[in-house]
């Protein structure tokens, strides 16, 4: 039993003491962020608690951190990269997405932004949205 969890240890630690910072950047932590704040409401402009949003860039499959909006419809999105020779803005989707209790369905909806990715250490650039989702009493 305690051998399969041991073997899989050992070989993280293989792995992590074989790379070579000056090459690459393995298991580290990615060099950028971009933020995104807003707010989601319903169709009477009431702010809805429990949304999961999230980015998605767009014509891609990665997607950055999600997170619930608060009791004022209130969240913050990150999106993380590691940005090399590639542009220091991506163009995103930010989707909000309300489970609904069956037999409702669910229900969805996305701004597009344009992310400004900065160093994790300088403050970063914050791109604000509002989405309304197509729910109310």
């Amino acid at each position: 039993m305690i051998r399969c969890p041991l073997l899989l240890v050992v070989g993280i630690a293989l792995l992590l003491s074989a790379c070579d910072e000056s090459v690459c950047e393995c298991f580290g932590e990615p060099t950028h962020e971009a933020v995104v704040k807003g707010v989601v409401l319903d169709v009477n402009d009431l702010p809805l608690e429990g949304i999961y949003t999230r980015v998605l860039y767009a014509g891609e499959a990665r997607s950055g951190v999600g997170t619930q909006t608060d009791r004022l419809g209130r969240f913050t999105a990150t999106a993380r990269t590691d940005l090399g020779a590639q542009p220091d803005t991506a163009s995103a989707w930010l989707r909000a997405t309300q489970a609904n209790l069956p037999p409702a369905a669910v229900v969805s909806d996305s701004v597009r932004v344009l992310l400004h990715f900065t160093r994790r250490t300088e403050a970063p650039v914050i791109v604000r949205v509002t989405i309304h989702l197509p729910v109310g009493p």
